[in-house]
């Protein structure tokens, strides 16, 4: 088997997503070419060619990432239609809501919290337990996501680029709807509050009620912690309060002080390892498809089209 990818942006996650999916062709004993379309003619390890036309792209490709800017991927998406059997799309898929149907195979958008084994505990726990309400948080320092980059240059920073938290931190709407299904209210609210110098939303708030639970969401770019950062959900039954932590790899028993460690995993590598898996089945179920990210942007953007 050969397969011939190409990367449509190579910044941070791109190049992630890059050293994943090599990993995982040399494991399967994959033969494969993996070919870049850059803005600059700048070589990258793993990469055979590197393209700056368009005009002058091949149109036989296997697989198409999408790892640009937000704000890029739908013009993106669009030209790959007819050269690309399959896509893998950067989260969130795209910068405001927008109709798009992929026409070839599978267009499969980034949720790798679902491949997080504390995320999957939850679900299991949620499954099996009456959880009425929940308290979630993703909050971190902006200026240490990248290290030796300037943060007030990346798309992040630049609300026109598709940058803020409602749309940098869609994971965590993602698994809660994941896991909790179709939201039934939704109240959001959106700011910049921090001396980050930055023009994209720094701060977003949001209540979400579904059938039977109802629970709130914080995300923001200024937190700051000796961890690094903090992601997590606490989550209300009648008997105990239990916390969910993603960052550290473990659940905590409020109540009953019950700790539960799990490995740590690596849930990109799952996720990839799941994507290969989805566009060489015969009968794929595709988790996140071009629609249903789009039901998760529409939340995110607290319910505005």
């Amino acid at each position: 088997m050969r397969c011939k990818v190409l990367f449509v942006g190579l910044g941070s996650i791109g190049q992630r997503h890059l050293r994943n999916i090599i990993t995982l062709f040399n494991s399967r004993n994959i033969d494969f070419q993996i070919d870049a379309l850059r803005t600059k003619n700048q070589s990258h390890d793993g990469i055979a060619n590197v393209y700056i036309k368009t005009n002058e792209l091949p149109s036989d490709y296997d697989i198409a990432f999408v790892t640009n800017p937000t704000n890029a991927h739908y013009e993106t998406m669009l030209f790959l239609q007819d050269k690309a059997k399959h896509l893998f799309v950067e989260k969130p898929i795209f910068d405001r809501v927008r109709d798009f149907s992929f026409k070839s195979g599978i267009c499969y958008v980034a949720c790798p919290l679902r491949f997080n084994p504390v995320v999957r505990s939850l679900k299991q726990f949620v499954q099996s337990n009456n959880v009425f309400a929940f308290r979630a948080i993703c909050s971190s320092y902006l200026p240490d996501w990248r290290p030796g980059t300037n943060y007030k240059t990346n798309y992040s920073a630049i609300k026109s680029m598709g940058g803020g938290v409602e749309l940098d931190l869609i994971h965590e709407i993602d698994y809660l709807t994941w896991i909790f299904g179709k939201t039934t209210k939704l109240h959001s609210v959106f700011g910049k509050k921090s001396n980050l110098e930055i023009d994209s939303n720094d701060l977003a708030l949001y209540i979400l009620e579904f059938v039977g639970v109802l629970g709130s969401l914080h995300l923001d770019y200024f937190g700051r912690y000796s961890e690094g950062n903090k992601r997590e959900i606490e989550v209300f039954t009648n008997n105990d309060t239990v916390l969910f932590d993603i960052v550290n790899s473990r659940i905590s028993y409020q109540f009953s002080s019950k700790i539960t460690p799990l490995d740590k995993e690596d849930p990109y590598l799952n996720e990839m390892n799941y994507f290969l898996d989805l566009i060489t089945s015969d009968n794929p179920e595709n988790y996140n498809n071009c629609s249903s990210a789009t039901e998760t942007l529409k939340i995110a953007l607290g319910g505005q089209a």
